[in-house]
């Protein structure tokens, strides 16, 4: 071992030697960037990328002849970058300085520096450079495997391409995604559809406030973490889903309450169970700034008859917490969410309660929504609050807070 560091120790001081001789025999130094930066990025522009990654692609920068570019391999041993040097010495060539062509966030060696969290590699006057991902960050749920059904089966159709074809016998849980549908529905739905109709199977998340190009469904875990990943699954498709978020607090806004009441035309039983499906279905959902959302897509409530609506029944229930959340929405200065109406019944006929309804948030950051019950039965108690997300170095004024409640 001790012989081996010696051997070593030797080589790199013979390095040092060769090159401090040839310096002042470099005399070119610099030469300039030529074409687009994207034809020496790793990746395409708009890729997601963390600290410590490679996002230059070394075999297609421009080679110079070492022998007048030395000072290269001098900047390459100071960093203790040995690699490069062996591989420039045994190629006779050296490469462009990542310098020539990067800006903020790339290391001399090529690697995304200097910032935490989902990284997107970008350009800037035809530097290539990192940026570090802002306080939030969010795409929005998109299609993404689609099921296109052809006169033998099935095309399973990603980005525009075909990946495979499916006979209609062979179409099942093997041979289809099935996070979203089971292979026995996308049957069913092969069985009552018509040639060129589509399904969608899966989704990613695209459109982002970043301009980061489109998540594939596979990488939603492993890039942002399972929360996300849950959260992107029980939202309708077009939902906004913040991926990221750091450096920030919640301010509680404004809140609400109401009683759930009694109604034993529309059965007490049903209502206290649709009650506390709006709730599970609007708890915790977050909606960036200018962008609007509905709670999750619950289909799961219980229907009472009511001879008034349309189809003789209804969801009897979810009005009272519809009201919490409505009185929220319109103390903070947002509109009437989509699908309510301003009376006592507030959700309108015919709206799925979760997906349905949708409401906009206006404001600079994201807020959040947050509902909970107490008690059970028609003496329930539900809760709503509005959360502001303000980042750490917003200055905020704790008087604009209010609380109102409402019956």
């Amino acid at each position: 071992m001790k012989g081996r560091t010696h051997w070593s120790l030797m080589v790199i001081i013979g390095l040092l030697a060769l090159i401090l001789i040839m310096v002042p025999f470099s005399f070119i130094g610099e030469h300039e960037f030529s074409g687009n930066v994207s034809r020496v990025a790793k990746y395409p522009i708009g890729k997601t990328v963390f600290a410590g990654e490679s996002v230059v692609d070394e075999s297609k920068i421009d080679k110079y002849p070492i022998v007048t570019n030395i000072d290269y391999l001098w900047d390459r041993l100071k960093v203790l970058d040995f690699t490069s040097v062996f591989v420039s010495i045994s190629s006779g060539t050296v490469p462009l300085p990542v310098y020539e062509f990067s800006s903020s966030g790339i290391s001399d060696s090529g690697d995304a520096t200097g910032f935490s969290g989902p990284g997107v590699l970008t350009e800037e006057n035809n530097k290539l450079m990192v940026k570090a991902p802002d306080n939030f960050v969010w795409g929005y749920k998109t299609p993404y495997t689609i099921a296109v059904k052809t006169e033998n089966g099935i095309d399973i159709v990603e980005d525009n391409k075909t990946i495979k074809s499916i006979g209609e016998n062979d179409i099942n849980n093997n041979t289809v995604p099935h996070k979203y549908i089971s292979g026995e529905d996308v049957e069913s739905w092969f069985n009552q559809s018509n040639i060129g109709d589509n399904l969608t199977l899966d989704y990613g998340l695209s459109d982002f406030s970043d301009n980061r190009t489109l998540i594939k469904p596979n990488e939603i875990k492993e890039l942002f973490g399972e929360n996300v990943s849950n959260y992107t699954y029980n939202y309708p498709s077009g939902s906004p889903v913040i991926v990221y978020k750091v450096n920030y607090k919640d301010y509680a806004v404004t809140d609400a309450y109401t009683y759930l009441g009694s109604y034993p035309e529309y059965n007490d039983a049903n209502r206290a169970y649709n009650a506390k499906q709006f709730v599970k279905a609007w708890n915790n959902t977050v909606i960036p700034p200018n962008s609007s959302s509905s709670g999750t897509d619950i289909n799961d409530f219980a229907i009472s008859s009511d001879p008034k609506a349309p189809g003789g029944g209804a969801s009897h229930g979810v009005c009272p917490p519809a009201r919490t959340l409505r009185s929220i929405a319109l103390a903070m200065g947002f509109s009437l969410p989509i699908g309510m109406n301003g009376d006592h019944d507030a959700v309108n006929f015919g709206v799925n309660p979760g997906s349905g309804i949708k409401v906009n948030n206006t404001l600079d950051y994201p807020i959040k929504i947050v509902m909970w019950t107490e008690g059970e039965g028609t003496g329930m108690v539900i809760h709503a609050k509005m959360i502001e997300m303000i980042p750490d170095d917003v200055k905020v004024n704790s008087s604009n807070s209010s609380i109102n409640n409402t019956s």
